[in-house]
């Protein structure tokens, strides 16, 4: 029986065989390198999605609500003092109520400002947010928008409430009002006055006018009672005078009748 020979294989077979296994595992590289990048991409795109929604916590968003509710009711405490001195009768209570008003309005001013701060601070991540929705509904996503957003809503309701009620341009107003309630009082008093002083002056010059009619009444009845006084003066003389005439013709007569007696005795 023959030898079986064997088949010399060619020299360039093991080179024939390398290039392929390593193009296999040069593919078989590349393929895992890119997977791991893009895992990683991935990765790294939901890392900054978390952390661009979780930039603001729910103690924080717990806190601004805290901080809005506080000023919110230091500005409705504020107003609430200042509408009590709109009841005013006097020059001085109106007087008192312009610096009340005055002062409160500057600090409703400042608290109001520090309300639209906490708002403006709660209204960036609420923004944000709302734009990462569109993107990304994940559930950590969605639980942070849960807070976010209840915190939002209840720091504008603040917000637009004392916007409405406790307006800055209604205070000035009211200010205004009190300015004019102020000129007004004190025109009234000044007038008040003035109509105080005439009526002073006419009950003056009335006293002095019944002071002057009661002297003429006195000087008239004096001189009434002067002329009375000489009327009877004149007529007790007149009287006197006629009496003594009478008596002097009495005795002229007595006298002369004597004289005819003994006349008429010496006849005989």
């Amino acid at each position: 029986m023959g030898e079986i020979k064997m088949l010399k294989r060619p020299r360039n077979f093991k080179k024939m065989l390398i290039l392929p296994c390593m193009c296999s595992i040069s593919f078989y590289l590349g393929s895992q390198i890119m997977t791991y990048t893009e895992a990683a991409f991935i990765h790294e795109t939901k890392v900054e999605a978390a952390l661009s929604t979780a930039i603001i916590f729910p103690k924080t968003v717990d806190t601004l609500k805290e901080e809005a509710e506080k000023y919110k009711q230091s500005i409705e405490h504020e107003y609430g003092e200042m509408k009590g001195k709109l009841a005013v009768t006097s020059i001085e209570e109106i007087q008192q109520a312009i610096v009340v008003w005055q002062q409160g309005r500057e600090k409703v001013a400042s608290e109001e400002a520090a309300l639209q701060n906490v708002y403006t601070v709660i209204e960036a991540p609420y923004n944000q947010i709302q734009e990462e929705l569109k993107v990304n509904k994940s559930e950590s996503i969605q639980q942070v928008a849960v807070y976010v957003n209840e915190g939002f809503h209840s720091i504008k309701e603040k917000r637009d409430y004392i916007v409405k009620e406790v307006s800055l341009q209604a205070i000035d107003e009211q200010i205004q009002i009190l300015h004019q309630q102020l000129n007004d009082a004190i025109e009234a008093e000044a007038q008040m006055k003035k109509e105080e002083e005439k009526k002073i002056e006419e009950k003056k010059q009335a006293e002095e006018q019944k002071q002057m009619e009661e002297q003429k009444q006195m000087e008239e009845q004096k001189q009434v009672e002067t002329a009375k006084k000489t009327a009877e003066g004149n007529h007790e003389k007149n009287t006197s005078t006629e009496h003594e005439k009478q008596l002097n013709n009495n005795v002229v007569e007595s006298g002369e009748i004597s004289q005819t007696a003994e006349d008429h005795q010496e006849k005989e």
